[in-house]
């Protein structure tokens, strides 16, 4: 594979609609697998947290928002009758308390949880008593970038990405005009290695911000009758290119270009999410002498229960990596679309497994095969920016079940091989910068 500036910019005018390229068969079980695995993880609560962890707000909207990619409404994805959405709304107040910029609140968490709204298909004026689009508008300084909290001075990469990201959905022309000059900015922010990083001058990228950057300016659109050099395409095949050659022989890709030797899911995952916004199929990333491509390097870091391996020398934070890794083997670039709603069931087994989680803090297989669907549901904000290096901790949850009111759903468009046999029916904050990450990382 050798993606040339020209292909690049031309793939970038097919933009999300390109996404139906992929429709080779294979890695067909995946999805299923990392979904279960997510949904068996949700709380009595409605939320989802590590093993041995209570839920927080930021790993619940993670897993939210990978459920709402496979097509699961956070909405409906519920445990002992309380939804995922139903959680993030009522520990919205309470999860402030878990964010790095308390007692003030960092734009990223705002983002988040529209981010989980947008995908859930709810109001983005009016979400736990607040007016998220509002609040995240009110941040914007006068060269069009995002802060990190209501004092900053200077926007942040990271910051303006998901302004970006978590507006695009919002159809108003208040929103339309900031995300156009956030998308400016954001081109101008790019550095000369074509990748970005989250935060003011660095002389490197970052694989992962690199992949959320080309995420937001194809969810910003290009400005009305830019040529077809203009900036903005130039800045998306830039980013294609450090993208590139970043890739390691093995198929993945490491957080920092140049100063790591090993790929890991979810910087690999960001990369993925970014070719499928500008409608390449990630398959045809190919590299190294086996011909490895980034689908195939994070299918091989799944392991027996369904979970996503970190990397193939570290195996932790078990449920963050799997709800990173399921937008991306789905097909879904950010933002995720609003998931359909599912027709309410009563699930099964409910008080032995209400039971089961008021104990130990999650849910517990129900016997059957596949993804459970019936009973659950919760749209949940997720996310304050891609890890450097992917550290940290996050929750996950979802089920699927058997049963004639949930089909299959339709990946034919994003993804490869046939539906035919599809079954039916930490933290407690996020690092933003590597010396904030989870101490146990080099264990």
């Amino acid at each position: 594979m050798r993606l040339l500036a020209a292909s690049a910019i031309a793939a970038v005018a097919l933009g999300a609609a390109g996404i139906a390229l992929a429709l080779t068969p294979g890695h067909g079980a995946l999805i299923d697998t990392t979904v279960r695995y997510l949904q068996e993880r949700q709380a009595a609560s409605g939320g989802f947290a590590e093993p041995g962890q209570e839920p927080s707000q930021g790993f619940s909207a993670w897993v939210a928002l990978a459920l709402a990619s496979a097509g699961i409404n956070p909405q409906d994805q519920a445990r002992c009758g309380t939804s995922a959405f139903e959680y993030l709304e009522g520990h919205f107040a309470a999860g402030l308390e878990e964010e790095l910029a308390w007692p003030r609140v960092a734009v990223t968490t705002l983002e988040r949880e529209l981010l989980v709204v947008d995908a859930s298909g709810t109001d983005p004026h009016s979400f736990a008593g607040h007016d998220l689009v509002a609040e995240i508008l009110a941040r914007q300084l006068e060269d069009g970038s995002f802060p990190y909290t209501p004092d900053g001075t200077h926007g942040e990469s990271n910051d303006t990405i998901f302004a970006i990201l978590s507006l695009g959905p919002v159809h108003e022309p208040a929103v339309a005009a900031a995300v156009a000059a956030a998308r400016e900015w954001l081109v101008s922010a790019q550095l000369q290695d074509g990748g970005w990083y989250y935060s003011g001058a660095n002389p490197h990228g970052e694989v992962d911000m690199t992949g959320a950057a080309i995420q937001a300016l194809v969810a910003a659109g290009p400005p009305a009758g830019e040529p077809a050099l203009g900036e903005y395409r130039l800045a998306i095949a830039a980013g294609l290119e450090y993208l590139e050659r970043a890739q390691l022989p093995d198929g993945g890709f490491p957080s920092s270009p140049g100063g790591e030797t090993e790929s890991n899911v979810a910087s690999t995952a960001w990369a993925v999410q970014a070719l499928w916004a500008v409608g390449q199929d990630p398959e045809a990333w190919t590299t190294g002498p086996e011909a490895r491509e980034p689908l195939d390097y994070m299918e091989s870091m799944q392991q027996p229960d369904g979970h996503i391996r970190w990397r193939a020398s570290a195996d932790m934070n078990g449920i963050w990596m799997t709800a990173y890794v399921t937008p991306a083997f789905d097909g879904h670039p950010l933002p995720i679309p609003p998931a359909a709603r599912a027709n309410p069931r009563a699930s099964r087994g409910e008080t032995a497994a209400c039971l089961a989680a008021g104990a130990s803090g999650g849910g517990g297989d129900d016997g059957e095969e596949g993804v459970i669907a019936g009973g659950g549901g919760g749209g949940a904000p997720a996310f304050s920016r891609p890890k450097a290096q992917s550290v940290g901790k996050t929750p996950g949850g979802a089920r699927l079940v058997h049963g004639s009111a949930l089909g299959a759903r339709d990946r034919s468009r994003s993804r490869r091989g046939p539906n035919a046999a599809q079954p039916r029916g930490a933290e407690t904050t996020e690092p933003r910068r590597p010396s904030e990450a989870d101490p146990e990382a080099p264990a």
